[in-house]
């Protein structure tokens, strides 16, 4: 059977691009590389790889611990990608919080996604943390850092806050059918009944190609044997760690691989006796730096580190700030799972300068001097590693005809921001501008 379109991944990206086209009277076959994780387990399933920082120069490590631990970037292969265990935030990557935002990065190459944005917002039900909903914890930490002259204002959310009873267990998979993850655009599109199918335990190897003409996939079933589907289009929505690897077996090398960046991120945290921040809705609010922001974050890292320190903590002593930042895009990822990349000293002086307002702000609401501790760097939004303008165009089609790309790896520049809103008005777009080439007459003949 030749499909019409195949899509690889069910992440934010591909999810939504099927999602879209499933109604549009196509055969599509989408192959996700993991398993069906049941909610409520997600977590359990996040793979943790080295991550190789190289400082660009000598730095005082003794103040900032998190300098001196080995960084590493959390990912997870499933089906709905890394939604299930997203925190739910729902970044607008608007200039008014960062001028280099993903959407100003991507008006660059003369693709604006406003409308996109707009339409995702209201399907995924994004709204801001509600006043009544925001627990003490968070609450003290917008008093307290108001009066250290910080902006704080509420986290937009895709939860549908009606369903949520702030369990503060969002990276698990919500098991109230609040948060949306990218399972319920896959749970509608197999409610439907249409010729939309899909298949897990696929990994997808490279795709295939003619004469600058795709014509489908490689990939690895189940029991270990090589399989070929075909088609006429292939989407690569497999996320900005796999998508590369895909494009290079596939021959589509130039510029691939390159620009990797993370949004790196710790979070910095201490010792207050049943803050109970663990049990609120996680990232309630955010403070805007420009390159960086700073948000209530609970770690499970920062036990073990509070604990060498000697304050025998429970997780609901423990309050933390995580400081995200739009760390330089000099990263890359070799063809044997290696992942290098540079710590600059921008990257440097963004964490340096979050980890000295978090302490500032913990100090303020009471935590003990000598607990705060700061987690390693980690990475969990990989991007660049397909860039518009380098490997993709303006309709984030490759140089192969009819082989796109919907996710991370096509944004440019770290956005420091969380990225999910935006891919799926990526995908929106892609499948708009798909939809507009197949309603020509004879286009997939």
């Amino acid at each position: 059977m030749i499909y019409d379109i195949i899509i690889v991944g069910t992440g934010a990206g591909g999810a939504t691009v099927a999602h879209e086209l499933s109604n549009k009277n196509l055969n599509i076959l989408v192959l996700e590389k993991g398993l069906n994780h049941p909610r409520g387990t997600a977590a359990n399933h996040i793979k943790y790889t080295k991550l190789s920082l190289k400082l660009e120069e000598n730095t005082e490590n003794n103040r900032y611990e998190f300098l001196n631990q080995p960084a590493e970037l959390m990912n997870i292969d499933g089906l709905g990608g890394t939604t299930p265990v997203s925190l739910a935030n729902a970044c607008y990557a608007c200039t008014s919080c960062y001028k280099n935002s993903a959407t100003a990065q991507f008006k660059g190459f003369d693709l604006e996604l406003f409308e996109e944005i707009l339409e995702a917002s209201k399907e995924l039900k994004v709204g801001s943390l509600p006043a009544e909903m925001m627990g003490p914890a968070t609450r003290m930490i917008v008093d307290k850092g108001e009066k250290l002259g910080y902006f704080m204002e509420p986290m937009p959310k895709f939860i549908d806050f009606t369903k949520c009873d702030s369990c503060g267990l969002c990276i698990l998979g919500c098991t109230k059918g609040a948060k949306w993850d990218a399972n319920d655009f896959i749970k509608e599109i197999n409610e439907t009944g249409n010729n939309t199918e899909i298949l897990s335990n696929i990994t997808v190897t490279k795709v295939l190609h003619n004469n600058k003409i795709v014509n489908g996939v490689e990939g690895i079933d189940s029991n270990g044997e090589t399989i070929h589907f075909h088609s006429k289009i292939v989407i690569i929505a497999a996320g900005a760690l796999n998508t590369p690897k895909i494009l290079i077996d596939s021959d589509v090398t130039n510029e691939v691989c390159d620009g990797l960046f993370t949004d790196l991120f710790i979070t910095v945290g201490g010792y207050l006796k049943d803050v109970n921040l663990n049990t609120e809705i996680p990232m309630g609010v955010k403070s805007e730096f420009g390159p960086y922001f700073i948000s209530p974050h609970f770690s499970t890292q920062l036990i073990p580190l509070i604990d060498e320190k000697g304050f025998n903590p429970k997780a609901g002593d423990i309050v933390g700030m995580m400081v995200k930042i739009a760390d330089e895009a000099n990263g890359k990822i070799y063809r044997d799972g290696r992942i290098e990349k540079e710590l600059t000293s921008q990257d440097i002086n963004l964490l340096k300068e979050g980890y000295d307002k978090s302490v500032e702000l913990l100090k303020a609401i009471g935590v003990e001097p000598l607990s705060i501790s700061s987690t390693p760097i980690r990475g969990a939004h990989p991007g660049g590693t397909a860039a518009i303008g380098k490997v993709v165009d303006k309709n984030l089609e490759t140089r192969i005809k009819g082989l796109f790309i919907a996710d991370a790896s096509v944004i440019p520049q770290a956005p420091g921001r969380p990225p999910i809103l935006t891919i799926v008005a990526l995908a929106k777009r892609l499948s708009k501008n798909i939809t507009d080439e197949i309603c020509k007459p004879n286009s997939l003949e």
